[in-house]
């Protein structure tokens, strides 16, 4: 495998050839960084992920998507969502687990209460609601930021 990463940084350039790396971020989107193949990952980097943390797709989208949802009330979790004008039914959600914006930077992002989700034909979403509702937001806007599998 080394052989191999060292003939294609040499033909295309070590920018151009990566490997994903584990970032010791808060929000999920800059939890992983592209970084030149050929340097080895420091043992410390894989240790960030504690066990019992949760699941995560693989898969994450550049940018989240909008999604459509049907919840019983209006800060829970979805019943039904449309997404790339597919209609997709839960058969079974996990969560929320709730990520806020890190104070100690001073962003100003809304609250995301983030779902797993599993439809009736077994594909799984990962699936947020952004702001909290009554204080943040008083119409829940739904996104799409990754899939599992």
């Amino acid at each position: 495998m080394s052989r191999l990463l060292d003939t294609l940084s040499a033909r295309l350039g070590p920018g151009r050839v990566t490997r994903q790396t584990l970032v010791d971020a808060h929000m999920p989107e800059q939890a992983v960084a592209a970084t030149p193949a050929q340097r080895l990952v420091p043992p410390t980097l894989l240790a960030l992920a504690p066990q019992d943390s949760p699941t995560r797709p693989l898969r994450l989208f550049q940018h989240p998507e909008p999604i459509e949802t049907i919840a019983e009330v209006p800060d829970g979790p979805p019943l039904r969502f449309t997404w790339r004008r597919m209609a997709h039914t839960v058969a079974a959600i996990e969560g929320p687990e709730r990520i806020s914006a890190p104070w100690w930077r001073g962003q100003d992002m809304p609250t995301r209460d983030y779902f797993r989700a599993e439809d009736r034909e077994g594909r799984r979403f990962w699936l947020y609601r952004e702001g909290l509702w009554g204080s943040e937001t008083t119409r829940a806007k739904w996104f799409m930021h990754g899939v599992f599998g």
